[in-house]
């Protein structure tokens, strides 16, 4: 079974460079944890650190954990809310998304009858065309739900918060000057629609981070009071744009927060050849056989079933993936001075959607450590007895 390593001290450094540009840029980040599907011990790092509010997709992904939250403070569901779950977003979530007249209602019916104050984020669509009203359209919305948001500004109900907007995650649509003025003319008349004053701005897509990197922080002026939100991933927890694929700038943010450990089950020299008849295989496809001949192969516990192997890489050059199952990668060693034998660790640099995979899979461990500690394992169900140190795991690369 796979194990996935998260090194706190490169979390760390890289929340350090993002506290710096908030103050240096004048924005507040709310850190979004799709990547890592909110893991209790990312989001309790986190709290140490001063960041107590986050970003979760997915609105049931506490069931990964086997449990409900203690509470809904700091919980924010960056999604479109589902108005049919209200009762159930404003008992999880400070604040939700919303595009449409129907949800907010939902939403303010639902937190009015449990006597919540709720948040509420008109998403508007400014190019990217994921979701959002479109942006011409979102006055006569926000002029629509002006009464209900006025009322719930100090009581129960959904009040609106502020606008949000996402780019780059459906078609890579970039922030440029005409989608960021449409923003900033919004901006300026929302609280003249609504009665009350706009309190932020909320900026999704790690696609703009090197924008503002490269105007030196000016973005979309924004009335006085109201914050831009930068709500995003990216700068913590890859440290990499990418959208653009590159790497991300104003600092020095680390790439090395996540390692895939699998082990080596056997290590075999095979006369790689085509079938004398053959079908699909096991996942469903006509596969082809790479590298004809003699190879030296590794089998490693790590398959289509534990993450995204196409998102694996290896830092040494000498090996590299040739094909994988559900249960299995096969790396080619073929030209190796020294292969690893079976019970040794090999370690995998993933993908943004490689860990994603791995961190939505509760069955695989998930492991704290440090640039130069051993690692503290965490279960990812969280069980009242103390948890057990362990040792650093061996490794070949």
């Amino acid at each position: 079974m796979p194990e996935l390593e998260i090194n706190l001290d490169a979390l760390a450094h890289n929340l350090r460079l993002i506290r710096r540009q908030e103050q240096a840029w004048g924005f507040r980040f709310l850190p979004v944890l799709k990547m890592v599907a909110s893991h209790p011990d990312v989001v309790d790092f986190l709290r140490t650190q001063g960041y107590a509010r986050y970003g979760i997709a997915d609105m049931t992904e506490h069931l990964l954990y086997g449990q409900e939250p203690p509470a809904r403070t700091g919980r924010v569901l960056i999604n479109l809310a589902p108005p049919d779950r209200a009762d159930d977003v404003v008992r999880l979530f400070e604040r939700s998304a919303f595009s449409c007249e129907s949800t907010f209602r939902a939403l303010d019916a639902a937190a009015r009858a449990a006597g919540l104050h709720h948040e509420a984020l008109l998403m508007v669509d400014i190019g990217d065309m994921r979701e959002g009203i479109p942006q011409e359209d979102a006055p006569a919305l926000l002029r629509a739900v002006a009464a209900a948001s006025q009322r719930a500004a100090h009581g129960p109900g959904a009040h609106v918060a502020g606008i949000g907007v996402n780019l780059g995650c459906l078609y890579g649509t970039c922030p440029d000057d005409e989608n960021m003025a449409l923003l900033e003319a919004l901006a300026a008349r929302a609280g003249a629609l609504l009665g009350h004053a706009l309190h932020r701005v909320s900026l999704g897509g790690s696609i703009f981070w090197n924008w503002f990197a490269r105007r030196h922080g000016h973005g979309p002026h924004l009335p006085p009071g109201c914050i831009m939100e930068f709500r995003m991933g990216d700068p913590l927890l890859l440290g990499r744009d990418m959208y653009r694929d590159e790497t991300l700038l104003a600092g020095d943010f680390r790439q090395d927060i996540f390692r895939l450990s699998a082990t080596v089950l056997e290590v075999t020299e095979r006369d790689i050849r085509p079938p004398r008849q053959s079908v699909h295989n096991g996942r469903g496809l006509h596969a082809d056989c790479p590298d004809l001949g003699k190879r030296l192969r590794a089998l490693v516990d790590c398959g289509s079933l534990h993450t995204d192997v196409r998102g694996l890489s290896l830092a040494r050059p000498d090996w590299r993936i040739s094909d994988f199952s559900g249960n299995y990668a096969i790396l080619d060693l073929s030209g190796c001075p020294q292969a690893p034998a079976p019970g040794e660790h090999v370690r995998f640099i993933p993908s943004y959607w490689a860990v994603a995979r791995t961190c939505r899979m509760p069955h695989i461990r998930k492991t704290l450590i440090h640039d130069t500690l051993p690692g503290r394992s965490l279960p990812d169900s969280r069980p009242a007895s103390p948890q057990q140190e362990t040792a650093p795991l061996s490794e070949v690369s």
